[in-house]
Formats: C-alpha cells, sequence, structure tokens
C-alpha cells in the first residue's frame, strides 16, 4: 500500500485541473474549494501539501490543496511558533471560510458568528488576509 492511495479518491482529481490552478488578474478559488469542502480526503492532502511545501513562502505556493488557497497556507510550526494570538486568528479565518463556503450567509451575519468585522471576511474570503500576508 502506497502513502499515496488516497489520491484515488481525490475529487479535484476527477474535475477540471485548472480550477485549482487559476492565473490572470481576479482570479479566485471558488470552483476548487467547493470540490474540496465534499472531498472525503481532504485532511490527506493536507497532510501532503505541509509535506511537500515545508516551511516555504506563500510566493512558493500554488494552486488550491485542501481547500486552502496558497496564501492560506500556513505552515504548523509557524503557527505555533507565532503564539495563541495567531492560532486563534487561523482558527476565526477557518471558520469565515467555511461559512462563506456553505453559500446563503451574509457578509454580516458571518462577521457576527466569527466575532470580526465585515471587512475581515472580505479580506479572508479573497485570499488577502493581513496574517496570510506575512507568511
Amino acid at each position: 500500500m502506497s502513502r499515496y492511495d488516497w489520491m484515488d479518491q481525490a475529487l479535484c482529481a476527477q474535475t477540471d485541473p485548472e480550477a485549482f490552478h487559476p492565473e490572470g488578474s481576479g482570479h479566485n478559488y471558488e470552483d476548487a474549494r467547493a470540490v474540496c469542502d465534499a472531498c472525503p480526503v481532504q485532511r490527506q492532502c493536507g497532510e501532503h501539501a505541509d509535506r511537500i511545501e515545508g516551511n516555504t513562502s506563500h510566493r512558493d505556493r500554488h494552486g488550491m490543496w485542501a481547500g486552502r488557497a496558497p496564501r492560506a497556507r500556513v505552515p504548523r510550526k509557524a503557527a505555533a511558533s507565532g503564539g495563541q494570538a495567531t492560532v486563534a486568528r487561523n482558527s476565526r479565518n477557518d471558520l469565515i471560510l467555511r461559512l462563506a463556503s456553505r453559500g446563503g450567509m451574509s457578509t454580516a451575519t458571518i462577521a457576527a458568528a466569527a466575532g470580526c468585522d465585515e471587512r475581515t471576511v472580505y479580506r479572508v474570503t479573497s485570499g488577502r488576509s493581513t496574517h496570510e500576508a506575512a507568511a
């Protein structure tokens, strides 16, 4: 049994790969994120991305992995060394992304559920969160 057997179940392997590597200004990962949200091997995908990307900066990361865009994939070691504030911010951002991906919720409702303002929801969902830019 290979450590890559999980890839046979990956939904991204059954869809358009361009959705996971959009190019150009105004690109987004909405289609890819919808596929990732339904994927049964999202955890294994995230672990794989951690292994291959290591501690590289967001500039050296490419594509959507485990429902996370390049700027959103912060190495776990960096998050742990960043203290409680970083961990709390990452948890908040994960919540925002989960709620936004479900659809049917306004920005104000997501902000209230996450304990932040609407501008923060916009930054996180558009991949421009301030903590991610420092990664």
